[in-house]
């Protein structure tokens, strides 16, 4: 039998599964995987910089930088002509970590129940 609680971390987790969504799709990826690792060595680059470290094209870059940017993984700034990003993974590491607390309490409840 679930307890009130119980099914009311079922629906806190289903809801921050679906705010962490964007950052799994943004991280599932190996280009995007490695723009965030140029981005960790370096405080900022613009595309030209990203594609000049990949075997990516201009369009593809900019393509991915757009998912890390809805993601919020980046964030950008102009700069005269020029375009920069930035890491920028407080928020969906928070976001992240709030849902695998919720899920270890789901479990340890689960687990306790099981006893």
């Amino acid at each position: 039998m679930q307890t009130h609680n119980s099914t009311q971390l079922e629906t806190l987790v289903h809801q921050q599964l679906r705010e962490c969504s964007p950052v799994f799709l943004a991280l599932a990826d190996p280009i995007r995987q490695d723009i965030i690792m140029m981005l960790t060595k370096h405080d900022s680059l613009n595309v030209a910089q990203i594609v000049e470290r990949s075997p990516m094209s201009r369009s593809a870059i900019s393509h991915h930088l757009k998912i890390l940017r809805q993601a919020k993984l980046v964030t950008s700034t102009k700069i005269a002509t020029e375009i920069y990003y930035s890491l920028d993974i407080e928020g969906p590491v928070l976001l992240l970590k709030e849902f695998l607390a919720t899920t270890d309490r789901i479990i340890e409840m689960k687990t306790a129940g099981a006893e």
